[in-house]
């Protein structure tokens, strides 16, 4: 089962990739539990699933330049309790007042295993390297 956990939750982080490439909250959203709780990269916390997507749909709104990947390194599976850990890179950009940022850094992951599959219960992503464009 751990390799068919591994590979389930890389192919829900792939596809929370790709709602976050379409913009779709709900889309994204789907993948978290109702108790989901997230430490953003600018320390800003999120607490329920509910606050996450409202939160997601108005960074959409507010600059549709936003980009957003993770990329998991490695993922420790406990199969007695459905639990699993993943460890990863993520990658964004946003446009601020001064022109564009591109960060990078590394992110925390526990995953829970539900009836409907794995679901997200919390993440923590922490920048580590910030580029500042120039606005042409």
């Amino acid at each position: 089962m751990s390799d068919e956990a591994s590979a389930a939750i890389r192919a829900a982080r792939a596809s929370i990739n790709e709602a976050i490439a379409r913009r779709e909250p709900e889309a994204i959203g789907a993948f978290f539990l109702p108790s989901y709780h997230v430490v953003t990269a600018r320390s800003l916390q999120r607490n329920g699933r509910k606050d996450s997507v409202r939160s997601w749909a108005e960074t959409f709104a507010h600059d549709p330049s936003v980009v957003h990947e993770g990329t998991p390194d490695e993922i420790h599976v406990n199969e007695d309790w459905g639990m699993a850990e993943e460890h990863g890179r993520w990658t964004g950009m946003l446009t601020a007042k001064d022109g564009p940022i591109e960060i990078a850094g590394r992110y925390a992951a526990k995953w829970q295993c539900t009836a409907e599959g794995w679901m997200l219960q919390a993440e923590i992503f922490t920048p580590i390297t910030i580029t500042r464009g120039t606005n042409s």
